[in-house]
């Protein structure tokens, strides 16, 4: 038996009840404070009327609030629902109407993004973390006056829904998938084997806490006891200082802000960091430039994995102390509990998963195991696996002979130029080599000859770097097909991105 999230932070307090469990700015929590504040949260949410099964949104920042708002769903049973706070208020008042939120608890900076939600709030009750609260809204530290020896008493199973995690919506409207206390707390454990955690490690997310693969970061902490620190909104130098000040041994780090921390290293001087020993990331492939600089600049090593939000999970993982050099550009080999293959790829026909290519080859990567989310929350209708279980992520992968997977590109961003099917972050990630380029985004535009060209739009270093130039740069590398150079250049000042660092591929349309 697995149990459930409740029991397994039960059973922390009740080992290590004086250790360190949350640290955010001067504030520090031993495991047992840390639990008396959950309860307080628990019992307030059920005076407010949540029970067991209700959502309860955390529209929060990465801060102590999360840690509580979150534990103190899984102690009365109710589902944790993380709101993305990069997101636009219309999504996030979606979310609060069509998952029929009981309460959402929120950073006070962050209230103009409720501010239709509360409008048409009906029976949703607001908590505001911080000063001041906006009209409508209570004050989080009312529940101090709630009861804090004890939750509320209340049954809940394995197969219960706890969580609720919500898409990048990188092509669409975001959609929340729903995760059990199983799928949760297996890739709690997945994520424990993978860093070799032990309960005398400090760890930080640097990406926002209430995306999936941050989440699942903050609860391998939970399992094994040891501490974590709350960031607050990221920033580059910031990040360093608190590594050195509270001795963090892993970060979760997206690529942008891998690179925002090799810069700023050298800005900070005899600053202390070697207590650094392992930096996870997410989202995309790493270009092996880049993992040298942030292994040189930070002195720890890499691992990059990629997951889907429905699979609850790192469905694969590449770690640059375990892996040869000239893998560290792949997405490693399956993780634990994971089954991947690459099936043929298909816009309109979903291959059986027996008619998977040998490998190397290119396809579609499909994966099923323990962790797979079966539905999307409140609309159970529409399933998320396919044949025997796999789900069909939609993301094409390049397997090389031995069996190490490399990520090519989304079916659905395909340009098909003369005929061809070419994946833009192909392109991007070529290009992403060359060092005048900052960031980079490619997309198709409409031709009259071709039906699609592509274009890159470029963030570039300096203005020696010419449409011209880029095109000598493509023409003599042997690592681009010619057809697959950009005829259209255009140098912008950002990439619209998303809180994950991916291209916004609706935004750049």
């Amino acid at each position: 038996m697995l149990g459930t999230l409740r029991d397994h932070f039960a059973a922390t307090v009740s080992r290590w009840p004086g250790r360190t469990a949350l640290l955010e700015g001067e504030r520090a929590w031993t495991w047992s404070e840390l639990d008396r504040a959950v309860n307080r949260l628990a019992n307030f949410l059920r005076h407010l009327g949540a029970r067991k099964g209700d959502a309860v949104g955390l529209l929060l920042v990465n801060c102590a609030e999360f840690a509580i708002g979150f534990l103190a769903c899984q102690k009365l049973g109710a589902v944790s629902s993380c709101l993305n706070y990069r997101l636009a208020a219309g999504p996030i008042g979606h979310a609060v109407r069509e998952e029929r939120l009981k309460a959402v608890i929120f950073n006070a900076e962050l209230a103009g993004k409720l501010a239709d939600a509360m409008q048409q709030a009906g029976s949703c009750r607001f908590l505001c973390a911080g000063a001041p609260a906006p009209g409508g809204a209570l004050g989080f530290d009312e529940c101090g006056a709630f009861p804090a020896s004890e939750p509320p008493p209340v049954d809940i199973a394995e197969s219960d829904i706890c969580n609720v995690i919500h898409t990048s919506g990188t092509t669409g409207r975001p959609k929340g998938a729903a995760f059990t206390n199983e799928t949760q707390i297996l890739s709690g454990i997945q994520y424990c084997l993978e860093m070799g955690l032990d309960r005398g490690h400090v760890g930080m997310s640097l990406a926002p806490v209430v995306i999936g693969a941050a989440t699942n970061f903050f609860v391998a902490y939970v399992f094994v006891g040891a501490a974590q620190v709350m960031i607050g909104e990221y920033e580059a130098q910031k990040a360093l200082r608190l590594i050195a000040r509270h001795r963090v041994t892993e970060a979760f780090a997206v690529p942008t802000q891998m690179y925002q921390m090799a810069e700023a290293r050298a800005q900070l001087g005899a600053l202390d960091i070697a207590s650094l020993r392992l930096l996870r990331s997410g989202g995309s492939a790493l270009p092996r430039t880049l993992l040298h600089r942030v292994r040189e600049a930070l002195g720890c090593e890499v691992l990059n994995t990629y997951g889907t939000t429905e699979s609850c999970t790192a469905v694969t993982a590449c770690h640059t102390g375990l892996e040869p050099e000239d893998k560290w550009e792949s997405i490693g080999k399956p993780s634990y509990f994971q089954e991947v293959r690459v099936a043929r790829a298909a816009q309109d026909v979903q291959a059986a998963p027996e008619d998977a290519i040998a490998a190397p080859g290119e396809g579609q990567l499909i994966n099923r195991g323990p962790q797979c989310v079966a539905e999307y929350y409140r609309s159970p209708l529409e399933s998320l696996r396919g044949r025997d279980g796999w789900q069909y992520t939609r993301d094409i992968v390049r397997v090389d002979a031995e069996g190490y997977l490399y990520p090519v590109d989304r079916m659905d961003n395909v340009i098909i130029s003369g005929g061809e099917n070419i994946y833009p972050q192909e392109i991007e990630f070529f290009l992403s080599k060359h060092p005048l380029i900052a960031d980079i985004a490619v997309c198709g535009v409409p031709d009259e000859k071709w039906g699609q060209v592509i274009k890159a739009l470029i963030v570039r270093r300096s203005p020696e770097l010419t449409p011209e130039a880029l095109e000598r740069y493509c023409l003599e590398s042997s690592d681009l097909a010619r057809h697959k150079r950009p005829r259209l250049v255009q140098f912008v000042d950002s990439v619209p991105r998303n809180v994950l660092g991916k291209i916004d591929r609706t935004a750049l349309r």
